[in-house]
């Protein structure tokens, strides 16, 4: 029991020490990625799309609806929802490892819809090609 103790508070203290902090190449990199994802999103993309995806891409919207990499790439692709503007403000960056946490608050505008203030989450993990987007969560921002 102590052992696990012991190895339990120097687990929350690497964290909280060395955990959250991005090297500055990674930063850049990961904030590439997402613009890359945000013209692919507008542009309806299909290639970038399947590059910047995770193949076990996990999608939430605000209204709590869940699609998978190919649920969003039919959407983007087919015209069902037009991105017309996805701009992010007050960005924090955290890294642990090989995977990247991205927040944001977010106003996106889309032609069926129109303008959506969230705040969004935005996991990215890399793997040989890059940075791929593997989970997204947003919440409705208050009015």
């Amino acid at each position: 029991m102590k052992k696990w103790l012991m190895l339990t508070l120097y687990t929350l203290v690497s964290a909280m020490v060395f955990g959250g902090t991005p090297k500055a190449d990674t930063k850049q990199a990961v904030l590439a990625a997402e613009q890359a994802f945000v013209d692919a999103m507008i542009k309806h993309d299909k290639a970038a799309l399947e590059k910047l995806l995770a193949d076990d891409l996990v999608y939430v919207h605000s209204s709590s609806k869940v699609e998978t990499k190919a649920e969003v790439i039919q959407v983007v692709t087919s015209g069902l929802t037009t991105y017309e503007s996805i701009e992010f403000r007050d960005t924090t960056v955290r890294q642990y490892g090989d995977v990247v946490v991205t927040t944001h608050k977010a106003t996106i505008k889309t032609r069926q819809t129109g303008v959506a203030n969230l705040f969004v989450t935005h996991v990215w993990v890399k793997h040989k090609g890059g940075w791929q987007f593997a989970s997204r969560q947003t919440s409705r921002l208050p009015q």
